[in-house]
């Protein structure tokens, strides 16, 4: 068999009827060359399995017996491709006839790119964060204090582009660009991890996704890495992708709180990879002041508290390693 020019990996949750709907948008795409088709499948209980080999048989299913999380399952994903091109595709996602296509194109075009990431939007067609700067202590103090909501709709966001371009430059910048009109590629340090082409070569040097984050900030990493190498990572922003925020894995109570709280456990871990003491301790005292303050007023007072002790616990455990030094 010819060396496929894709391979696509998907990891499935119980999301039978979204990830049909990914399948059929990538088994559409036109002109992208030879695919492989990868599912990573975390024990789901739907019956999605069978239902992807009925109606997919040349797919790889690879069966975990237990949810591994995002990261890891990826990982086994990409051990397994053999494509020129590896496409990390969420199972809530769609990809447009030319998707495809026009993502290798670009890759093909650019040999400087070691990866890059699709304009993503919502159902209604409006822009989702798609790319974004390396997090550093004032996009964290936007983050956890909301800042950025203070500029809601795609519309307003795209007007305020270039002034908070201006006023920021890239660190704050890269957020606002994403909902500028320019179709435009442009080099940005991370695209989202919902849809991401990766040369193959370049995660032959770098590794799969840090199985360390179950789920979130796996793909900042990721850009990191592969930009620590000397390649670059792109925002296409010609590429659209539709991205159901939300609607995969279970929509119970307990488990929107387990995001919640895996979500800001993974901020508190790419601080603690990638940044110096100083810088990690003030994100620490940020996260504990933020959620607080919003801690009365919420429903989420159990994830809040469980995130509030995570933070607690790196600054003890970072007092008690200054005083055995």
């Amino acid at each position: 068999m010819p060396k496929p020019d894709i391979s696509a990996i998907v990891v499935s949750f119980n999301t039978r009827e979204l990830i049909l709907a990914c399948l059929r948008s990538v088994f559409a795409s036109r002109g992208a060359g030879e695919i492989e088709v990868i599912i990573v499948d975390n024990a789901s209980n739907d019956g999605s399995r069978d239902a992807i080999r009925k109606e997919f048989p040349s797919v790889k299913i690879i069966e975990n017996r237990f949810n591994m999380g995002f990261s890891a399952a990826n990982n086994i994903g990409l051990e397994k491709a053999s494509g020129t091109y590896a496409v990390l595709l969420n199972s809530d996602t769609e990809l447009r006839p030319d998707g495809l296509k026009l993502l290798r194109e670009f890759m093909d075009a650019h040999p400087e790119a070691g990866a890059a990431g699709p304009r993503l939007v919502y159902d209604d067609g409006t822009t989702q964060p798609s790319a974004d700067s390396e997090p550093n202590l004032l996009t964290e103090f936007l983050h956890l204090f909301g800042l950025r909501r203070l500029v809601p709709g795609e519309t307003a966001r795209r007007l305020a582009a270039p002034v908070f371009s201006k006023m920021f430059g890239k660190t704050v910048g890269t957020y606002f660009d994403m909902y500028s009109g320019s179709l435009e590629p442009r080099e940005v340090d991370c695209v989202s991890g919902a849809c991401v082409i990766a040369r193959a070569g370049i995660v032959a040097k770098v590794g799969g996704l840090d199985d360390k984050f179950f789920m979130y900030m796996e793909d900042m990493d990721w850009c990191v890495r592969i930009k620590e190498t000397g390649a670059k990572v792109y925002y296409v922003p010609e590429v659209e992708v539709v991205h159901h925020v939300g609607m995969s894995g279970e929509p119970d109570a307990a488990t929107s709180e387990k995001v919640l709280v895996e979500k800001y456990k993974s901020r508190l871990y790419f601080f603690q990879k990638h940044r110096g003491k100083g810088a990690r301790f003030v994100e620490r005292v940020m996260m504990v002041k933020a959620f607080a303050i919003r801690w009365p007023f919420s429903r989420h007072r159990r994830a809040y508290s469980q995130i509030i002790k995570a933070a607690l616990r790196s600054i003890e455990l970072r007092a008690e390693s200054e005083e055995k030094h």
